[in-house]
């Protein structure tokens, strides 16, 4: 009898190191991949604020030339692309927060009125240094709407989506050029934004993972999968929509985000 009770403790305990082993293994394979993500995203950011960086250190050697005489228009818009530069990195800098506070809901997510149109202009002339090497492409703005229509959200995550959008579309566009676009019309009630470009479009045997990365992010192709599954996290924050408009009949592709006016 005593055996038997010495054969089913051991059985037991057994068990329990199975178990434990098990569930440490299964928190291993967790922690590395949350490792591996913030790898891959932290290297994403540093990238993206490279060039913007290079940018401000050669304005400001150049300011620094003692024998350097500005008019007051060149005064004028040196200040307005070092405000850009700034804005952009500032951008960054919110979507690494958001990125790594992801159950913070309620501190980030700040309700103002603000007008699309003023908010697609600006994202546009940030993102002039992603295409200024390459003269075939340009930037544009379809406008539908009134200049004085406002909606109530949270501007800085719609710019974050904008400008990755926006990023994503420069990156992938050769010539031709990316247009955003607002209108309330599409979508009745609602807030249509698009992103659309003249590249070479999305294969369809990648559609259905272009917003996997949280949940697949070793099957990531290129950082197409990245910046569309945080815009995708980052809409569905401030109760938006955004999606990949399959039905898009001229060339390349169109990215559609659809918000609440209120």
């Amino acid at each position: 009898m005593m055996e038997m009770v010495l054969i089913l403790i051991l059985a037991m305990g057994c068990l329990v190191a199975f178990c434990w082993a098990w569930q440490m293994r299964k928190r291993m394979r967790v922690l590395e991949r949350d490792i591996m993500m913030h790898r891959i995203f932290l290297k994403n950011v540093i990238q993206e604020s490279e060039l913007p960086l290079r940018q401000v250190s050669r304005m400001a050697k150049m300011l620094s030339k003692d024998d350097l005489y500005l008019s007051k228009n060149e005064k004028h818009n040196m200040a307005e692309q070092l405000n850009g530069y700034a804005y952009f990195i500032d951008t960054l800098l919110n979507e690494l927060m958001l990125f790594t506070n992801p159950s913070d809901e309620v501190a980030h997510v700040r309700r103002e009125q603000f007008s699309p149109n003023e908010l697609c202009r600006r994202c546009l002339e940030i993102n002039i240094f992603n295409i200024y090497h390459r003269q075939a492409v340009k930037l544009n703005f379809h406008r539908t709407m009134s200049d004085e229509f406002f909606i109530e959200s949270d501007r800085h995550v719609i710019e974050i989506i904008l400008n990755k959008l926006i990023q994503n579309a420069c990156r992938f566009t050769e010539k031709g050029e990316v247009v955003v676009g607002c209108n309330t019309t599409e979508n009745e009630g609602m807030l249509t934004l698009d992103v659309s470009d003249t590249g070479a479009g999305i294969p369809k045997d990648r559609l259905s993972r272009l917003f996997s990365w949280f949940e697949q992010p070793d099957d990531m192709r290129d950082e197409a999968e990245l910046d569309l599954s945080i815009c995708q996290r980052l809409a569905q924050k401030i109760g938006g929509v955004l999606f990949i408009d399959e039905l898009y009949a001229r060339q390349g592709t169109r990215v559609v985000l659809v918000l609440p006016i209120k």
